[in-house]
């Protein structure tokens, strides 16, 4: 019994750090923008880079399985976007994107 509230004890402070950590990037996001715009420009680019390099050391697949795998590809952003728009029916979820959204605007646009 003493295990279970040691492991749970555990967990949340697991928790209680992890939710502290996404709030600092969350405000540091918010105060410095270029820099975050800056990180995910590199992060990108290093993608990109990695992707590019990959393709050049491998051989063409056919034609047919490319394009099944391009369809594969456009079936999981359809259902990705289908799932956006389930979620935006959640007013709470609704909320929490229109307050970000009016947040930024009214940071772009206050004088």
């Amino acid at each position: 019994m003493h295990d279970s509230s040691v492991d749970e004890s555990t967990f949340q402070l697991v928790m209680d750090q992890l939710e502290e950590l996404v709030v600092t990037v969350i405000e540091e996001i918010r105060e410095r923008p270029a820099v975050a715009l800056a990180i995910a420009a590199g992060v990108l680019g290093a993608i990109v880079g990695a992707r590019a390099a990959s393709r050049l050391g491998r051989r063409s697949e056919p034609a047919p399985l490319r394009a099944a795998h391009k369809a594969k590809r456009v079936g999981d952003m359809a259902e990705l976007a289908g799932l956006g728009l389930r979620l935006m029916q959640n007013p709470i979820v609704r909320g929490l994107v229109i307050a970000a959204i009016e947040r930024q605007v009214k940071r772009r646009f206050a004088m």
